[in-house]
């Protein structure tokens, strides 16, 4: 950019930001996948896109220090990875526009030399950027994506700790040239794409600021590009009506996170929350502590337990055992909960138990682990299912957290175990081979009867959602998976893997008619752990359609039929900052408004019966319902997760019927 006026966009000297730790979530905990819980505190333009559960009960990735009067930001985690996570690296990421011709620059010194430090640019999330990095005895430029770290020029260089390195690069056109300490180092032919810029370190140091410069023609691009996105996205957002609160219910304290499950009675929506108190170790062995249940005008019709009007007995990053169902085929839903290690079956509007039984005695059986710390199990888990050829959902699956499933009769005897790989979180209950009882697709395992007919050859982590749907209205039935560390899967109904994609750790997963115009049905999938926050869109022969970092946690991914429009929308969460309804290329369609409403947890519901969703959004204190505000004429049938199996790890779908 030789001979070109440069205008510096970015200074960040740190100054602006209180000495101590960057915001982050201190427990690295699960209730992100879920819940929308914002670190607090000053995050400038920047956040920090890894959560990583190997890091519980250290401190953060980044902390902000003074010496000699003037701010640094420090890398505060060294390289503390290992297993699956061990290409981790701590980034902390500038929230900017996406540059594409630019001069990027920081200086920083190294509090170790073990590892690698540097600058990511061509940003697009924690698991795709290019990267300049200085080694222990060497500068590298690399491409990452996903898996696969390419070497695009590396070349030898003596590092010493505790010496200012100043790292510039330049970018201009197909060039990339990298200069440390005003001495050029290497330069190589690239094809220059657009992304953001992060600081990214695997060893302890500090940067002492951070430069983007850009001349008159960058500037122009920019914002042009930003004139025409605007348009565009304004264009397809004037074609959604807004969105609106419909309805408030005061809950006095005694809601919960994502532990609510929505039935309705005679035309009117009922509303089950359940709290729990965490016993033995964090969220392994919880039990609920309070069931209590309102109508839609908010009178408590019932409640067993005690509330507790604190976040510790809300959000939990689990399921906790209780399902409305008509479950004793009267025509009538009950309500099926597990407490102080008793099954219950209740009247749904009144509590009156009809049935109790202690859960299954589990020291007899020699599978169990002998420290066990309880006699008899500890369910986090349930979901009704026909095991015994009745012709409906009166049986019971019962599990405890990742080791054990017992099928259960109409009077509770026990009709199988399972103990093979880890459970996961929520089998998939189906009638696989039409014999009128249901086999559980449990983990990574198709079982029937507690027995495994085959077995995917994965053994680490676990699955965490399971959609079993077909891909378009003329193929067979798939799984489709999100597998954790082992990715996103697409299996046959017979155990083939068909495809198996890198995505981080795979979390949620969605299928929907997210775009009108591609062929098929369109899958959603979100990453957690490791690479947090990342989104993807996929279409029915798994080729990408869109990948977006999102700063927001707790994106539920849930397809909503939002006005009839036969292309569903993605509910992620309902922060208006963070939060919207998005369409199959991740582009934001609806905002939410910015009137008060509770952000912890979300779910979509039909609760007027004229198959539109309806968001509803709540915390421990209130419960808040929106609509849109125009309706398309034209109605669509649609299949979905049945009402009866609430999870906050089901995969959820949106299939247009048949007509």
């Amino acid at each position: 950019m030789k001979g070109k006026t440069m205008k510096k966009v970015y200074h960040e000297t740190f100054e602006d930001f209180p000495l101590g730790e960057f915001p982050y979530d201190k427990a690295h905990s699960a209730l992100g996948e879920y819940h929308h819980l914002m670190p607090e505190g000053y995050m400038g333009n920047f956040y920090d896109p890894i959560n990583n559960h190997q890091w519980r009960s250290m401190e953060g990735s980044w902390l902000v220090v003074n010496y000699d009067g003037k701010n640094y930001m420090e890398q505060n985690r060294g390289y503390n990875v290992k297993g699956h996570f061990s290409d981790v690296t701590s980034m902390l990421v500038l929230n900017s526009d996406d540059f594409k011709n630019y001069i990027l620059e920081t200086k920083v010194m190294l509090y170790s030399k073990d590892y690698e430090t540097g600058i990511a640019f061509d940003y697009i999330h924690n698991r795709k950027y290019m990267a300049v990095v200085i080694g222990t005895d060497y500068v590298e430029l690399y491409k990452k994506d996903q898996v696969t770290r390419t070497s695009i020029k590396k070349v030898a260089y003596k590092v010493e700790s505790l010496i200012d390195y100043k790292i510039r690069i330049v970018k201009n056109n197909k060039v990339i040239k990298v200069y440390l300490n005003e001495e050029l180092i290497l330069e190589t032919l690239y094809e220059i794409t657009l992304g953001k810029v992060a600081l990214m370190s695997q060893n302890a140091c500090r940067y002492s600021y951070l430069d983007i410069l850009i001349d008159d023609q960058e500037e122009s691009r920019i914002t042009e590009f930003k004139t025409n996105e605007t348009k565009n996205i304004e264009s397809k957002q004037a074609n959604y009506g807004k969105i609106e609160v419909i309805h408030k219910i005061d809950l006095k304290g005694m809601g919960s996170g994502r532990q609510m499950r929505t039935a309705i009675v005679d035309g009117k929506p009922i509303f089950v929350f359940a709290q729990h108190q965490k016993r033995m170790y964090r969220d392994s062995f919880a039990h609920i502590s309070c069931i209590s249940v309102f109508d839609f005008n908010g009178t408590l019709l019932w409640q067993e337990g005690k509330p507790i009007n604190d976040m510790d007995n809300g959000p939990i990053s689990c399921d906790l055992p209780f399902q409305i169902s008509d479950i004793n085929n009267d025509g009538k839903l009950e309500l099926i909960y597990i407490r102080n290690f008793e099954i219950y079956i209740v009247e749904l509007l009144t509590g009156k138990i009809l049935k109790k039984h202690k859960t299954p005695y589990i020291k007899n059986i020699e599978t169990i682990e002998p420290n066990y710390p309880y006699d008899y199990l500890n369910a986090d888990g349930m979901r009704v299912a026909d095991f015994t050829h009745k012709g409906y959902q009166g049986d019971l699956m019962v599990k405890d957290r990742y080791r054990n499933v017992f099928g259960l009769d109409e009077n509770f005897n026990i009709l199988f175990k399972y103990h093979h790989k880890n459970t996961g979180h929520f089998p998939y209950v189906y009638d696989f081979d039409e014999d009128g009882n249901d086999e559980l697709f449990i983990g990574y395992d198709m079982t029937k009867n507690g027995e495994v007919i085959w077995s995917l050859p994965y053994n680490s982590d676990h699955t965490d959602e399971i959609i079993f749907e077909a891909l378009d209205c003329e193929s067979e039935k798939v799984f489709i998976l999100a597998s954790g560390n082992e990715g996103f899967n697409i299996v046959s109904k017979e155990g083939e893997i068909l495809h198996s994609i890198p995505v981080g750790h795979a979390q949620r997963i969605s299928l929907a008619k997210y775009v009108k115009e591609l062929d098929g049905y369109q899958v959603c999938v979100t990453s957690f752990w490791g690479a947090n926050g990342i989104i993807y869109t996929f279409d029915k022969d798994m080729n990408r359609l869109s990948e977006k970092e999102f700063i927001g946690n707790g994106n539920v991914i849930t397809p909503i039929n939002y006005d009839n429009d036969l292309q569903n929308l993605i509910l992620m969460n309902t922060s208006p900052k963070y939060g919207g309804l998005y369409n199959g290329y991740l582009e934001k369609m609806v905002e939410f408004p910015d009137d008060g409403h509770p952000t912890l947890a979300s779910e979509a519901f039909d609760i007027d019966g004229d198959g539109l969703d309806e968001i509803l959004t709540w915390d421990m204190n209130s419960l808040w319902i929106y609509k849109t505000t125009i309706i398309k004429d034209k109605k669509h049938e649609y299949r979905r997760y049945p009402e009866n199996a609430f999870s906050n790890y089901r995969g959820e779908y949106l299939i247009p019927k048949k007509k």
